[in-house]
């Protein structure tokens, strides 16, 4: 039961992610860049994450030096990230692999292939990869992307 619901939730939040992103075949408008349609594939390398080695991502969507973006990260099995915040809240959704994901205050989550995990705005977050297999996330930020160290 659990499963058919978060699997309906999934299908609810990406038909919502899809819906503006559209556009009819027979309307003749010029193309507006909320109805591009933009492709990824899981085979593109990636670019290198700032400071944290074994870690890539790939720019889906967005800018996230100025607004609202969304990206996919891989970070290799058994690859920590140390405790940071970012002032924009963080949506996460894990697509393969385990990351072992703290948040300061909160126990330890387990986000694995279609798990979701939400924190607000400058929660302090650190965690891994488990070791076996490499860990692919989506992150989708509402606002510009910045990274903070956090002193612990």
């Amino acid at each position: 039961m659990r499963k058919k619901l978060l699997l309906a939730g999934m299908a609810g939040v990406l038909a919502l992610m899809t819906s503006g992103a559209t556009a009819s075949l027979a309307d003749s408008r010029p193309t507006q860049a909320a109805d591009r349609v933009i492709h990824h594939s899981h085979k593109e390398k990636g670019s290198p994450c700032e400071g944290l080695e074994g870690c890539t991502f790939v720019q889906l969507k967005g800018d996230p030096k100025t607004g609202p973006s969304e990206a996919m990260f891989t970070l290799k099995a058994g690859t920590p990230f140390s405790p940071h915040w970012h002032t924009s809240p963080e949506h996460v959704v894990g697509v393969s692999g385990v990351m072992l994901w703290h948040v300061e205050g909160h126990k330890t989550y387990r986000v694995g292939a279609g798990d979701y995990l939400y924190y607000p705005s400058k929660a302090v977050h650190w965690g891994k990869c488990a070791p076996g297999s490499d860990c692919v996330y989506y992150v989708y930020d509402s606002r510009p992307y910045d990274f903070h160290p956090a002193e612990r």
